[in-house]
């Protein structure tokens, strides 16, 4: 029987790892957050903050039998992308992995692999154009960046010990999750159900048209499975996507259809400027569509994080990588991107999160 820890296990790669385990029977499952779950899950629950050097020894510490680790977990300043290139950001983030990875080690002999995840952040994506396609082998680019200091720990640390680790790069990772200020799925959902509350048509807010690539989380929990159990991935770096390409412009008008709403022209303008301020017409909402009781800055904690991927005031910089590394490695999944944007914001109504 194998055992594996999701931490991060209420994010949006985090959740969907979750119920793909939950779907394994040969797996025993232990989810780690900061937050108890709110939904029915056989896994076992820890409440840890990484953050907190004594709360991670002593809740870490009672963890027994485990085998594996999907490190989801991450943290965000208040300002989400300048956050990206400060130096707290990196020592946070790599003080969590620290914290996580020496108190589970200790009473986990059995422990086997480890995977962490990334982003087109290693490749500079943050700070503007990189090398196209971008490949696993690139060189790095200007720091501060906490994923530089966390793969060289965790290559330094694993040195002479019976685990070994993976890292997964995917590109604008799309779930089910509240709380993340990364998730692109819940800022559109929302922005189209207010839109359409104050009976407007949807308007595209974002920039110029650009070709993106996207990674469904269902995809990554998949990889991590994968990854867990292949000696193809051991201590190597994977970029991951979807396998296809979207436009914004081509995906707006499934949106649309998807919440009744008629398509006009796009007016860009900045939602991380506007949109909290509409926090009222939510409230008025969940009331009046029976909604799940989450506040507004639960369902999108930031949008900042929006307006950058949707191309708000910003070059149309292209951000493609290869994914030639990990089918070649084994795991050749697919998804089509445009179904799944409409896919993952139909559940959110199933869900009772957003209005249908």
């Amino acid at each position: 029987m194998k055992k594996i820890l999701i931490v991060g296990a209420l994010g949006a790669v985090g959740r969907c790892v979750l119920e793909h385990f939950e779907t394994l029977q040969d797996w025993q499952i232990v989810g780690a957050a900061r937050r108890a779950p709110d939904f029915p899950t056989r896994a076992d629950w820890v409440q840890v903050d990484l953050r907190d050097d004594a709360d991670s020894a002593a809740k870490l510490s009672e963890l027994r039998g485990i085998t594996h680790i999907a490190y989801t977990a991450v943290y965000e300043k208040s300002d989400v992308t300048r956050g990206w290139s400060e130096m707290d950001h990196v020592t946070t983030n790599l003080a969590m992995l620290q914290n996580l990875v020496r108190n589970v080690e200790k009473n986990n002999p059995g422990l086997r692999h480890i995977t962490l995840l990334q982003g087109t952040k290693a490749y500079g994506g943050h700070l503007g154009p990189f090398r196209q396609p971008a490949r696993e082998s690139d060189p790095r680019y200007m720091p501060p960046n906490f994923y530089y200091n966390q793969m060289d720990w965790i290559a330094e640390e694993q040195q002479g010990k019976d685990w070994t680790w993976s890292i997964l790069r995917p590109q604008i990772v799309c779930g089910i999750a509240i709380g993340s200020p990364l998730n692109i799925i819940t800022a559109i959902g929302v922005f189209a159900s207010v839109s359409r509350e104050y009976g407007m048509p949807l308007r595209f807010p974002g920039g110029v048209e650009r070709i993106g690539e996207a990674t469904d989380a269902r995809l990554i929990a998949r990889a991590i499975e994968w990854a867990a159990t292949s000696p193809n991935s051991h201590n190597e770096v994977f970029n991951i996507t979807n396998g296809d390409v979207y436009v914004w412009h081509n995906v707006w008008p499934k949106v649309a259809e998807l919440f009744g709403m008629e398509l006009a022209p796009a007016h860009p303008f900045s939602l991380a400027r506007v949109m909290p301020e509409n926090e009222p017409v939510w409230d008025a909402m969940v009331a009046k569509y029976g909604l799940q009781p989450y506040k507004y800055k639960e369902i999108v904690p930031s949008w900042q994080f929006a307006d950058f991927l949707l191309g708000y005031g910003q070059r149309p910089n292209p951000h493609h990588m290869s994914t030639i590394k990990i089918r070649q490695a084994g795991f050749a999944d697919c998804i089509d991107t445009e179904a799944m944007f409409v896919e993952l914001l139909g559940e959110l109504q199933n869900r009772k999160i957003l209005p249908r």
